[in-house]
């Protein structure tokens, strides 16, 4: 199951930007090489969640070998 969330660009800093969701009650900052191409202040962006469940295993498979190879 996926989410999508809508907000708009409030400002950008040399490395981060910064997003606020349209409940007006959240931010989201996010590494500015994330941003689109032409991306600008002002700008709204729908932003979609989305569970990755070969990552999650590929992740407990890399912990696995971490906690394997310190035993």
């Amino acid at each position: 199951m996926k989410k999508e969330i809508i907000g708009s660009l409030d400002r950008i800093t040399e490395q981060t930007a910064y997003i606020i969701l349209n409940d007006d009650e959240h931010q989201l900052q996010i590494p500015v090489d994330l941003l689109p191409e032409g991306a600008d202040e002002g700008m709204a962006f729908t932003i979609t969640i989305e569970r990755n469940e070969e990552e999650e295993k590929r992740l407990a498979a890399e912990i696995a070998a971490l906690k394997a190879s310190l035993t």
